[in-house]
């Protein structure tokens, strides 16, 4: 159902936006309907004006009110039916109370949550009980865990640090170091786990911030490929970064594809 109400909400907002540039671009436009015949296989053009059927001839010069008059007639065509199709899905969303079974849970009292499985949630509660979900982190090395994020946690490395502040101030719910089962029976520890709320799917990130060391991409070249065996790979769920001494972590860009991939 959440998926239903994701495609009318992105469907409204798109008509919507349409709408609106529809509307202002039609305001610029002249009147007249558009009309067209062949003349000795020519085409040629005309128009007429509101409640005259008189033909007048547009010559060849005036080609852009020939477009002008094209995208205005197009126009008056489009916005009638524009806005038959918001109220439609508003009238829909409403007679059939989309939403509503998930919002039992979500408008339950605190003390009674607790007390419930359940069977139907929307997104923001969906991520809230993901995040919930307790989970034994990595017990290897916790004294390197000495640098502090937004969030309150404490991360390995600056540059983990930076990514987890920005998955927190962009909202795209994480995981740091939670534990994934290899086929051998051992775990490793992605470090980000992260949620796509609107599709629920779930993503690893891992940072590789010492390639300069040539045994730490070995390590790594060996546990990206035991991510793969258990369906973990680059172009399906798997986020990778890097930094060398040469080249740090590009943030900015990562941005923008998590914006892209997590956000729209």
């Amino acid at each position: 159902m959440q998926d239903v109400i994701q495609l009318l909400k992105e469907r409204q907002a798109q008509l919507e936006k349409v709408l609106l540039q529809a509307e202002q671009d039609l305001a610029k436009l002249p009147e007249g309907r558009l009309k067209f015949s062949f003349s000795n296989k020519k085409l040629q053009y005309y128009y007429t004006r509101s409640g005259d059927e008189k033909k007048m001839y547009i010559p060849s010069s005036k080609r852009d009110l020939v477009n002008q008059l094209a995208q205005q007639n197009y126009l008056n065509e489009l916005i009638p039916l524009v806005k038959k199709e918001l109220q439609d899905i508003s009238s829909f969303m409403k007679k059939n109370h989309l939403g509503a079974a998930e919002q039992v849970f979500r408008e339950s009292h605190p003390h009674r949550k607790s007390l419930i499985s359940p069977y139907m949630v929307d997104n923001e509660t969906f991520a809230e009980l993901w995040l919930e979900h307790p989970f034994d982190p990595n017990p290897a090395f916790p004294e390197e865990l000495i640098y502090p994020t937004r969030r309150g946690e404490r991360v390995r490395t600056k540059a983990e640090a930076l990514i987890a502040d920005m998955y927190y101030d962009l909202g795209v719910p994480y995981k740091y170091e939670c534990p994934v089962r290899l086929l051998n029976g051992k775990q490793k520890y992605p470090d980000f786990t992260l949620l796509n709320k609107v599709t629920r799917k779930v993503y690893f990130h891992e940072h590789l911030g010492l390639l300069d060391d040539s045994g730490y991409r070995k390590d790594n070249m060996i546990k990206l490929s035991q991510y793969r065996q258990i369906g973990i790979y680059t172009g399906k769920n798997l986020i990778l970064t890097h930094e060398t001494k040469d080249s740090p972590l590009d943030l900015v860009t990562l941005r923008k594809n998590t914006i892209e991939l997590f956000l729209k």
